[in-house]
């Protein structure tokens, strides 16, 4: 039998980290009862409007998002479709904050219930859904467009027979992966959603915060967990790597696609900018709120960077355990909570006053992001260090100094950069903080309270607060970035 004192002080670094990336799942199993009296209609129509609001939404950003990826074929200078590309994933880059005070500003009357949340959910992935197909279309295809075009064969026999033949399992992958992402959505169904819209996340935030029922909180996350596993099993994962061949899909262009993307973009800069312009005629409201607002203001300063500080750290604290098999599989395999299990989870913890929830809404996010933020860059950036690892092994050097002087320097822009999104995320964070603040602690929460209350304008100019302090935040942890990698490399 192995026991604690046995196993060595580097994997018992490594375990600790397990257990706080999983500790909502081991709060869930171990330290609460289910209770199955729940009310079966009260279930299932949190599980309908979950299910259904996921695949309307996943349905219409992929149907969405394929229109406008060929519509990215239109351009044939790389700058300029870098450029759309980037202001595509703007609205999946931002917090959620963003896109719905934009579609509400748009989007009058707003139609509250499953259209509603729908609605923002496509604002928010059609841009992300559009750049990774036309991505995988790139990889999958290559040199077959070029050949259909030189034998004149009609687009849509293209399509019919080679196109969604070859990509189904890519569509498929990235309707599941989108589907996740919608069902496990906390913040855009607590607003948009209104009583008609009660998804399974907003049911536990119910149970948690309303009615202090734990055991169907624990019940519906246990749920909504399965649910999660299950689907996600074949969901997109990863993202494609560039096309080494040169190959040219300026045949599958699309100009309906590139001006329904240019409608979208222009819809969302819209409704944002006619919102502040509302907002700012209105700013005599403000003015009874003003103490409010800057105790807020610094609020959102100190939860942005503590959530920042916190990335930095566990970024790092991942690269000196990762040296190992079997916390390499459990990192890439690894899926994060949803919101409200992780807030249940942190909620349950400790004092909810005081200093508490200024220290369990950073680690709640710093938690949720980690699996994102892996995926997205960290897992790449590690690997492209190895090489440079294997030789200091072999030379002699000892896994401090090659951790001290040779991953260290090279990682730190990558781990500000990431710390820096996290920080802008966290400054218009109003899900995590609605459960485990019982007051407003940032602008992104009284934001969140003018927009429930279709006080539209008032948010808007609140939110636009919000991202000063993001942008203010980004940028400090980029600068910091910078100076710690001249340190290290002095």
């Amino acid at each position: 039998m192995i026991t604690l004192d046995r196993i060595q002080p580097l994997d018992r670094f490594r375990i600790g980290l397990v257990a706080f990336l999983t500790f909502p799942f081991c709060i869930l199993i171990f330290f609460f009862r289910f209770r199955f009296d729940l009310s079966a209609a009260e279930l299932w129509w949190a599980l309908k409007n979950s299910v259904a609001q996921a695949f309307f939404s996943s349905l219409f950003s992929v149907l969405i998002g394929f229109v406008v990826a060929l519509g990215f074929f239109c351009l044939k200078k790389k700058l300029l479709r870098a450029v759309l590309e980037i202001l595509a994933l703007l609205p999946n880059f931002l917090p959620v904050l963003f896109t719905l005070v934009a579609v509400f500003n748009f989007v009058d009357p707003f139609p509250s219930g499953i259209l509603g949340i729908v609605i923002v959910h496509v604002f928010i992935y059609f841009g992300l859904v559009a750049v990774l197909l036309a991505n995988q279309i790139e990889n999958r295809l290559g040199g077959l467009v070029e050949q259909a075009w030189v034998d004149g064969i009609p687009q849509w026999k293209f399509y019919l027979h080679v196109f969604f033949p070859l990509m189904k399992k890519e569509l498929l992958g990235i309707f599941l992966f989108i589907f996740v992402l919608c069902f496990t959505s906390f913040s855009v169904p607590l607003v948009a959603g209104g009583g008609r819209g009660t998804t399974l996340e907003v049911l536990i935030y119910e149970k948690m915060r309303l009615s202090t029922d734990w055991g169907a909180a624990v019940f519906l996350s246990f749920v909504q967990s399965v649910l999660v596993f299950g689907i996600s099993w074949n969901s997109y994962r990863g993202h494609a790597s560039l096309s080494s061949q040169k190959v040219s899909f300026y045949w599958l262009r699309s100009r309906l696609g590139l001006l329904l993307f240019i409608c979208l973009l222009s819809a969302f800069f819209l409704g944002y900018t006619q919102g502040l312009a509302d907002g700012f005629s209105h700013m005599s409201f403000f003015y009874e709120l003003r103490f409010a607002v800057i105790k807020q203001f610094f609020g959102t300063l100190v939860l942005g960077l503590l959530a920042g500080a916190l990335t930095f750290i566990l970024l790092f604290c991942i690269v000196w355990a990762r040296p190992e098999a079997w916390f390499e599989k459990f990192l890439r395999s690894y899926l994060a909570p949803s919101t409200a299990l992780t807030g249940f989870a942190f909620l349950v913890l400790g004092p909810n006053y005081g200093l508490g929830p200024w220290i369990k809404i950073p680690l709640a996010i710093v938690l949720l992001s980690m699996s994102s933020l892996f995926r997205m860059s960290w897992e790449s950036s590690i690997q492209n260090l190895q090489s440079q690892r294997a030789m200091a092994l072999v030379l002699g050097a000892k896994p401090w100094q090659i951790f001290r002087e040779i991953e260290v320097p090279q990682l730190i822009p990558r781990a500000s950069f990431l710390a820096a999104l996290v920080a802008l995320w966290t400054a218009g964070d109003f899900a995590v903080s609605r459960i485990l603040a019982s007051k407003d602690l940032s602008l992104a929460m009284m934001t969140e309270s003018l927009l429930s209350s279709y006080r539209i304008s008032q948010a808007s100019v609140l939110s636009f607060f919000v991202f000063l302090v993001g942008v203010a935040l980004f940028i400090f942890f980029i600068g910091a970035g910078r100076v710690l990698s001249r340190k290290f490399s002095l």
